[in-house]
C-alpha cells in the first residue's frame, strides 16, 4: 500500500530528501517538517500563517543541519509563491 501525501507534504519530503542531513536532531526536525506540512495540507484553519512560519523555520533549521551555507537562496526559495497566482 503506497502512502499518499498532500501537495505541501510532498514538496517538503522532496526538499528534505535532497538535503544531506547530518547531526543528532536532523531526523526529528524532518518529522516535524512533515507533520507541519501535513497540517497545512489538511487545513490548519486560523493557524495557517503560524504553521507556515513554523514550517519555514523548521526547513531553515534542516538546511543548517545539512550544512547548507547558502541561507539566502533557501529563504528566497521558501518565499517564492507556488501555484497559479493569476486569476483564471
Amino acid at each position: 500500500m503506497t502512502q499518499e501525501y498532500g501537495t505541501v507534504e510532498t514538496a517538503v519530503r522532496g526538499d528534505v530528501e535532497a538535503m544531506e542531513l547530518i547531526g543528532p536532531t536532523a531526523r526529528s526536525l524532518a518529522e516535524t517538517a512533515y507533520n507541519l506540512a501535513r497540517k497545512l495540507d489538511t487545513d490548519a484553519g486560523m493557524a495557517t500563517a503560524a504553521v507556515a512560519r513554523e514550517l519555514r523555520e523548521t526547513l531553515k533549521a534542516l538546511a543548517e543541519a545539512a550544512g547548507d551555507d547558502d541561507e539566502s537562496a533557501l529563504l528566497d526559495q521558501l518565499s517564492t509563491p507556488v501555484g497559479n497566482a493569476s486569476p483564471t
